[in-house]
C-alpha cells in the first residue's frame, strides 16, 4: 500500500500531499473501466481516480494531474501549495481548533457507582449518591458554560461508573440545561454512555424526549453467555437479553427513531472468537437499522494492567476485517474510515472541555475519573475551589499538538496523523502506542468501500497488483 510521503514535484504551482493513501488494488465498474481509491487524510475525503491520475499522484508529479482534477484534488487537500510544510499546517488546524471556545464539551459522572464488574475495568466503584451541594454546584458550573457568550454549542456527556445508577440526577438535571441551551440560542446535543441493563423503554423516552439525550453509547461484549461471563452484574444475573430486547422496542417507536444508538464491542482474548457469532445474532434481532451502528474496540489500560488479556494490534486488525465484512454482510452499520479529520482529539487537549467527575474533581482526561491514584493526583482543580470562571484550567495533555510537532511520538511522519489526532495522548503518555486498527488494515477496508460502490478487483489483478 503506498502512502505517499513528500515527493518533489513542480515547485512553482502545486505539491501531492503527504497524507494521501492510494488503493494498492486497481478496481473497475461493470462497464470495464479501470480505477484505484484515493483517501485524503487531510479532509478524510475518499475519491476515485483514473488509472492516470492516480499514477501521477503516486509519482508526486502534480504537474501531470490533468486541468479537470486539479479542483476537486484541491478540494480535498491532495494537491496543496508547493512548498507548504504540512505538518506544522496540520498541527496548526488543530491547535486552532482546541483554542475555539465556542464548542463546548461537559462530561458528567451523576454517580461513583457501577452495578457491572467488569474484569478490565481500571475504574473504583462505591455506592452513595451525591450531595445536594454537589447536584448546584455542577448545574450552575454548566450553566455558567452555556450562557457565556463564546459558547454556540454545548455537548453534554452522561458518563460513569454507570451514569443510569444516577437515573435521578440526570432526571433533574439535564432538563434544565436544555432550557437553558433553548433559551439562549445554544445548540444541544447529549451522549449517554452506559452498559445498558438499567434502561427501560419509559427510561429511554423520558431520556430522549425529556432529557436531551440524542446518542447512546451501549456496551455488549458478544452472544449472551459471553457477554454474561465478560462483564457480569455484581447481582449475578446476566444483562444481554435485558438490553439487547429493550433498545430493540425503541427502535419500533416512530417518535424516538431521531436517536442514534451505537453498540461497542471491548474485545480481548476472552471474547474475540465469539464476534462473530455475536453480529450474527444482532442481525437476526433486527438491528441493521439506519440509526443503530456498531463499533469493535479492543481493550486497552483504564489505571490498570490489561496486558495479560491484550489482543495485539496487528491480530486485532487481522480478525477485524472478517468482522467488518460480516457487519456488512448482515447490513448491520459500521463506519470504514473516517469520514472527518480530527482536529480536536479529545477533552484533555482543549479546555473547553472537561470532565466533572462524582468526586468533585474535574479532569481533562475522561480515563481519569475513579481511578483511585488520578483522583488522588491528577485532578486539575475541585469544583469548591473552580470559581465561577468558564472553561477548565490547563491540563497534562493540552500540549499534545506540540508534544507531536516535538516527535515525542511516531505520528510525526504518520500518513494517517489527520484523522486520528494522535488517538490518545494518556496512552502515549504511558508508553502504549494507541494507533486505530486501520492503519494496519485500512487496503481491506478501501476493498470493501470499493465493493460497496459497485467497484470489483480487476480482472487479473491480485492485492497489491497495479
Amino acid at each position: 500500500m503506498d502512502t505517499v510521503m513528500d515527493r518533489v514535484t513542480d515547485p512553482a504551482t502545486e505539491q501531492v500531499s503527504r497524507y494521501l493513501v492510494l488503493s494498492d488494488r486497481t478496481y473497475a465498474d461493470d462497464s470495464g473501466i479501470r480505477v484505484r481509491l484515493a483517501y485524503s487524510t487531510r479532509t478524510a475525503k475518499l475519491l476515485v481516480l483514473d488509472l492516470a491520475t492516480a499514477q501521477a499522484l503516486e509519482a508526486g508529479d502534480a504537474a501531470r494531474v490533468t486541468p479537470p482534477w486539479r479542483a476537486v484534488l484541491r478540494g480535498a487537500e491532495v494537491l496543496v501549495p508547493a512548498g507548504e510544510r504540512e505538518l506544522p499546517a496540520v498541527l496548526d488546524r488543530n491547535r486552532a481548533a482546541s483554542r475555539d471556545r465556542s464548542a463546548v464539551q461537559i462530561a458528567l459522572l451523576p454517580t461513583s457507582y457501577c452495578n457491572m464488574g467488569c474484569s478490565y475495568c481500571g475504574q473504583e466503584h462505591t455506592r452513595g449518591g451525591l450531595t445536594r451541594d454537589h447536584r448546584s454546584q455542577v448545574r450552575d458550573r454548566v450553566l455558567r458554560a452555556i450562557a457565556a457568550p463564546t459558547t454556540r454549542t454545548l455537548r453534554l456527556d452522561w458518563f460513569g461508573a454507570e451514569p443510569m445508577v444516577g437515573y435521578p440526577v440526570i432526571r433533574d438535571l439535564a432538563p434544565q440545561f436544555v432550557a437553558a441551551a433553548a433559551e439562549r440560542g445554544v445548540g444541544y446535543s447529549s451522549v449517554l454512555v452506559t452498559n445498558g441493563s438499567l434502561l427501560t423503554e419509559q427510561k429511554l423516552d423520558t431520556l430522549i424526549r425529556v432529557c436531551g439525550v440524542n446518542h447512546f453509547e451501549i456496551t455488549v461484549d458478544g452472544p449472551p453467555e459471553m457477554h454474561d461471563a465478560h462483564r457480569p452484574l455484581k447481582n449475578g444475573r446476566g444483562s444481554f437479553w435485558k438490553i439487547v430486547n429493550t433498545v430493540r422496542a425503541a427502535l419500533d417507536v416512530p417518535e424516538l427513531r431521531g436517536a442514534q444508538f451505537v453498540f461497542r464491542t471491548n474485545v480481548d482474548t476472552h471474547n474475540q472468537d465469539s464476534v462473530p457469532r455475536y453480529i450474527e445474532l444482532m442481525a437476526e434481532l433486527g438491528f441493521a437499522r439506519p440509526n443503530v451502528s456498531f463499533s469493535i474496540l479492543p481493550v486497552h489500560s483504564w489505571g490498570n494492567d490489561v496486558s495479560a488479556i491484550e489482543v495485539s494490534k496487528q491480530n486485532f486488525a487481522d480478525r477485524e476485517t472478517q468482522w467488518l465484512r460480516l457487519l456488512l454482510q448482515h447490513g448491520l452499520g459500521v463506519r470504514l474510515l473516517p469520514s472527518t479529520a480530527k482536529t480536536v482529539v479529545c477533552p484533555a487537549t482543549t479546555t473547553s472541555a472537561e470532565i466533572i467527575s462524582s468526586t468533585g474533581n474535574i479532569f481533562s482526561c475522561s480515563e481519569h475519573p475513579l481511578v483511585p491514584e488520578a483522583e488522588r493526583n491528577l485532578a486539575l482543580v475541585h469544583l469548591d475551589a473552580a470559581g465561577t470562571a468558564t472553561g477548565r484550567p490547563v491540563g497534562l495533555f493540552d500540549g499534545w499538538n506540540d508534544d507531536i510537532e516535538r516527535g515525542r511520538s511516531w505520528c510525526t511522519g504518520c500518513v494517517f496523523l489527520p484523522t486520528c489526532g494522535g488517538s490518545c495522548p494518556k496512552a502515549w503518555h504511558e508508553g502504549h502506542p494507541p494507533c486505530p486498527s486501520y492503519k494496519f488494515n485500512v487496503q481491506d477496508r478501501l476493498d470493501m468501500v470499493a465493493a460497496g460502490s459497485g467497484l470489483q478487483p480487476a480482472a487479473g489483478e491480485a492485492a497489491g497488483a497495479r
